[in-house]
């Protein structure tokens, strides 16, 4: 009888202990598809312009969340797309932080997405929190360059150009600091996206690394 006690104490042991050990590995689950920077990175001073052609600095970021993404509204397939997933999953990301969450659609194209281009387009996403924001290339590159993503305007005369542009959103907190990136996933053939179910799994991991810094 007492060897039996034993073997169910040490099978209720065995059982504790895998269930602490399941829990600890999920408490320190790394996202999969973002990187968190080692240090928040500060942002100099820039001046863009909104859809509404009132200017935009550093300091619309103070006291919210941004989500930022480079492109352009005549961009045929990456931007629209992703703007579609980060307008749609805005509200569920908004409700795991503390202060107002905002997207910032950074257009790389001011030469066609002038204001009136850019709210047009905007406001066919529905989304309150979806701000669209654009500058002359002397603002937009250095801007663009400190965000850790980039772009790249075509050499051709065609009026229907393409920009080469980062597919990647990076996440800047309420103090104007740049803290993370969240990455599309890359596969042959396929158009580099983030996945509405990437960014939900991932940003509660992003905000648990950043508290831990």
């Amino acid at each position: 009888m007492f060897r039996n006690v034993l073997i169910v104490l040490f099978a209720a042991a065995f059982v504790i202990a895998g269930v602490f050990f399941a829990l600890q590995q999920r408490s320190s689950a790394l996202p999969e598809h973002a990187l968190v920077f080692p240090q928040p990175r500060n942002l100099a001073d820039f001046s863009l312009l909104d859809q509404h052609a009132e200017p935009v600095s550093r300091e619309n970021l103070y006291g919210k969340w941004t989500l930022a993404f480079v492109g352009y509204t005549y961009c045929p397939d990456i931007c629209p797309l992703t703007l579609a997933k980060l307008a749609g999953v805005q509200p569920e990301l908004a409700a795991m932080v503390d202060k107002p969450l905002q997207i910032w659609f950074v257009s790389v194209d001011p030469q066609r997405d002038t204001p009136a281009q850019l709210k047009q387009y905007v406001d066919y996403f529905q989304q309150p929190a979806l701000l669209g924001v654009t500058a002359g290339h002397d603002q937009l590159f250095p801007f663009v360059r400190q965000l850790g993503l980039m772009y790249a305007m075509s050499s051709t005369t065609a009026p229907d150009y393409l920009v080469d542009h980062s597919a990647s959103v990076v996440l800047i907190n309420p103090q104007g600091q740049l803290v993370a990136m969240f990455k599309p996933e890359m596969a042959v053939g396929k158009i580099p996206l983030i996945e509405s179910e990437q960014l939900i799994a991932d940003f509660p991991l992003v905000l648990k690394q950043l508290q831990r810094q």
